[in-house]
C-alpha cells in the first residue's frame, strides 16, 4: 500500500513539472510584442523583433537608441525605411547618428507632419499632393474626426531631401539679403553677392557642405576668406573671418569648424559674408540652405 502510494506521487508529481514546463514555453511563445497599434517604445534596453516590424500593414513609430557600431544606413534597413525617412522625421541635417542617440523611426517610408492651426485633412493631402484617403487608411483615421494643432499625421510615400548646404552659423540675424543693395560703404548701389549673417565676434564657422578648401588666407574687400569647392560645381565663400582653421588643398566635412567670424575687409561690424556659387555664378544661398519637400 506504502509503495503503491510512494508511486502515485511519484506520477503526480512528474505531472506537474512538464504541466509547469509546457507553461512555461507557452508563456514564452506568447509572450512576443504584438504591434497593433501606434507605439511610442523606448528601445534602449529591449530590442524588438525586426522583422515583425517591417511585415506589419498599420503604420507604428518608436523611439530608437543608437548602438555602438550602428550607423542611420544599418537603422533604416532593420526597420525596412530609408535614411530619407529618418532624416526627415529627425529633422538631421547630417546622415551621422552618435551612439546613445535617441532617435524617432518608423515602419514605413514617408514623412510626419506636424499639424498646424487651421490644418485639416484636405489641406494636408493638398500641401503633399497626396490622395486625402490615402492619409486616412496609413493613419487609420475618420474623415470626419478633426485634427488639433501639435497632432502628428503620418503622410507614407513622401520622400525628404536636404539640400547640399546647412547654415553656416547658428543663433544669426540677417543683416544683408542677396541682390542689389546700396553699399554700406560707399553708399552706391551695388549687386550683393551673397547674405550676411550678423553673429557676435568670434563665433565659430562650420563648413556648410562637405568639400576641398581651394582658398585660404586674404583678399581685398573680403578680408580673411575661405572658399571650398564642392560636388555639381557648387562652392561657398565665408568671408570677413577675424581667423580660419583651415589650410588650401584641405578636404573638410559639412558641419566642421573652419573659422570664426569677425570684421576684416570693408566691413562695419562682425558678421559673416556667405556665398553660395554655380560654376562661378553667384546664387542666392537662402535658396539652397535647408531642407525641401519634393
Amino acid at each position: 500500500m506504502i509503495k503503491t502510494m510512494n508511486l502515485m506521487n511519484k506520477i503526480i508529481f512528474a505531472i506537474v513539472v512538464i504541466l509547469l514546463l509546457v507553461s512555461i514555453k507557452l508563456t514564452a511563445t506568447t509572450s512576443k510584442p504584438i504591434y497593433d497599434e501606434l507605439l511610442l517604445t523606448s528601445q534602449k534596453s529591449v530590442f524588438p523583433d525586426y522583422d515583425i516590424i517591417k511585415n506589419l500593414d498599420e503604420f507604428i513609430i518608436l523611439n530608437h537608441t543608437v548602438q555602438k557600431g550602428e550607423n542611420i544606413n544599418k537603422i533604416a534597413k532593420k526597420y525596412g525605411i530609408d535614411v530619407a525617412t529618418i532624416r526627415g522625421i529627425n529633422n538631421l541635417e547630417t546622415t551621422y547618428v552618435g551612439p546613445n542617440k535617441n532617435i524617432w523611426v518608423v515602419n514605413k517610408k514617408g514623412h510626419i507632419y506636424t499639424v498646424k492651426k487651421g490644418d485639416n485633412f484636405e489641406v494636408i493631402s493638398k500641401k503633399y499632393g497626396i490622395n486625402m484617403d490615402t492619409i486616412l487608411i496609413a493613419n487609420d483615421f475618420d474623415e470626419d474626426e478633426e485634427l488639433s494643432a501639435g497632432d502628428k499625421v503620418f503622410i507614407p510615400g513622401i520622400k525628404i531631401h536636404f539640400a547640399d548646404f546647412l547654415q553656416p552659423v547658428l543663433s544669426y540675424r540677417i543683416t544683408s539679403r542677396f541682390g542689389l543693395r546700396r553699399h554700406p560703404i560707399f553708399k552706391y548701389n551695388r549687386f550683393h553677392e551673397g547674405v550676411d549673417f550678423g553673429r557676435c565676434y568670434r563665433a565659430p564657422i562650420r563648413a556648410s557642405s562637405s568639400g576641398r578648401v581651394v582658398f585660404a588666407g586674404t583678399k581685398f574687400g573680403y578680408g580673411k576668406v575661405v572658399t571650398i569647392l564642392h560636388k555639381n560645381g557648387f562652392s561657398t565663400r565665408y568671408a570677413h573671418l577675424s581667423s580660419y582653421t583651415v589650410k588650401k588643398n584641405q578636404y573638410v566635412k559639412a558641419g566642421s569648424i573652419i573659422g570664426r567670424v569677425g570684421s576684416t575687409g570693408f566691413s562695419t561690424g562682425p558678421h559673416l559674408h556667405f556665398e553660395v556659387r554655380k560654376y562661378g555664378r553667384a546664387v542666392d544661398p537662402l535658396k539652397y540652405i535647408g531642407k525641401q519637400i519634393f
